[in-house]
């Protein structure tokens, strides 16, 4: 299977992933990659930014993508 075919299917389950939940579960390293790709596709998905805390006890931001 693909890098796209498995975010695909893993937003098809009703899973939202960022960078570091698709570099976790799915072995992707380059999530927005992908993304450009399944949009170039014309793969409906909508994204926001989600704020979190970092490790380091910071605020950030990351990119959440989901169905």
């Amino acid at each position: 299977m693909t890098q796209k075919a498995r975010v695909k299917a893993s937003l098809e389950r009703g899973n939202t992933l960022t960078s570091l939940t698709a570099g976790r579960d799915l072995a992707i390293q380059d999530l927005p990659k992908r993304m450009s790709e399944l949009k170039q596709d014309g793969y409906p998905f909508k994204k926001d930014w989600l704020k979190v805390i970092n490790r380091f006890g910071e605020k950030a931001r990351v990119r959440r993508y989901y169905l």
